[in-house]
């Protein structure tokens, strides 16, 4: 049965003409050749400004960690030099305070590295959370999530504190009939969202922006199972440098495969879980976790070291959920 909050997962086959494709219970359709990748000529048309420097055919630095990339209007490059490999050490950049994921440099001393970064320590709307279940609100009204991402080359870069795959423009989630542009998609080891207060091994955030700057992030948990293809061909092209995007355009990671086959999810207003903590981000979290092998995120969390935000304060939010529990009905007759 299709869920209502769901209405279709596409993977159009065209930058040009996007077609949506019949609507199909089976799953998600993805293109089986990668695209070319537009992303440069669609940003020129749409007026987005490149980064001052332009980078080779084969590959380009860029280097903003983890959910910021998403946050600059522009979508420009900051440089970030890593100093270290494989542990949650401090990695330094020419504009913004160093930090990591622990000691003096870690997420309880975010708010106090850099002014910037004030939202870490004093902001009430924080992400990430434990998603409570019997704190969840149901919400029959939640606005309709659709999923439209393509088949493109594979974008790949290890920027000392997450694994990210770079997506140019032409995918994208509608909520709502509202357009937010996939940016770039992520990873977690641990995950940064609790399920009734316990950690799943990994999450993969899915970032999104629209027009105006507003940030939605889709997040997907992982439990342990069976072996994952689209992991398995990440694994299988990790970037050989820290900072230095890799391309490689006879690989794709579709991230439409990594939405659970039950669509329920939950909803709240937070922030980014990276300095500088910026507020006001649409969350949208699946409840149901998907499978990846203990061997496949053991290599990830080997790469990237525990890269989690400890869970925040929900303070005065509300958590919602797109199912409603059913009421159960009184029996007819009642046996002693």
């Amino acid at each position: 049965m299709k869920h209502p909050f769901l209405k279709s997962l596409i993977v159009a086959m065209s930058l040009s003409s996007l077609p949506v494709m019949s609507q199909d219970t089976s799953g998600p359709v993805r293109s089986k050749t990668p695209l070319v990748d537009l992303g440069a000529e669609l940003k020129a048309k749409s007026g987005i400004k490149t980064p001052a420097t332009t980078p080779t055919k084969s590959q380009q630095t860029t280097t903003q960690p983890v959910e910021e990339q998403a946050s600059t209007p522009a979508l420009l490059d900051t440089n970030h030099n890593s100093t270290a490999k494989n542990d949650k050490t401090t990695h330094t950049t020419e504009h913004k305070a160093h930090w990591s994921y622990l000691g003096d440099t870690g997420p309880q001393h975010w708010g106090d590295l850099s002014a910037d970064n004030i939202q870490c320590k004093i902001g009430s709307n924080q992400s990430p959370i434990n998603l409570k279940d019997k704190a969840g609100v149901g919400a029959a009204g939640l606005p309709q999530l659709d999923i439209h991402y393509l088949d493109v080359p594979l974008k790949i870069i290890n920027n000392g504190h997450t694994v990210q795959v770079n997506y140019p423009l032409g995918s994208y989630i509608e909520v709502g009939g509202h357009r937010y542009e996939l940016l770039q998609f992520h990873f977690h080891t641990p995950s940064e969202h609790q399920k009734d207060g316990f950690n799943y091994p990994m999450e993969v955030h899915l970032v999104h922006k629209d027009g105006e700057g507003h940030l939605a992030v889709i997040g997907v948990i992982f439990q342990e199972g069976e072996e994952n293809p689209q992991i398995q061909t990440l694994l299988e092209n990790l970037p050989k440098e820290f900072g230095k995007q890799e391309i490689h355009r006879g690989a794709s990671i579709n991230p439409v495969m990594f939405i659970p086959s039950n669509t329920d999810f939950y909803k709240y207003s937070g922030s980014l879980t990276t300095p500088p903590c910026s507020e006001g981000v649409y969350w949208m979290v699946f409840k149901h976790p998907i499978e990846a092998s203990m061997e496949q995120i053991e290599r990830l969390k080997e790469v990237m070291g525990e890269n989690n935000r400890p869970v925040q304060k929900l303070n005065s939010r509300s958590l919602l959920k797109s199912w409603s529990e059913q009421v159960q009905e009184q029996p007819l007759y009642e046996f002693y």
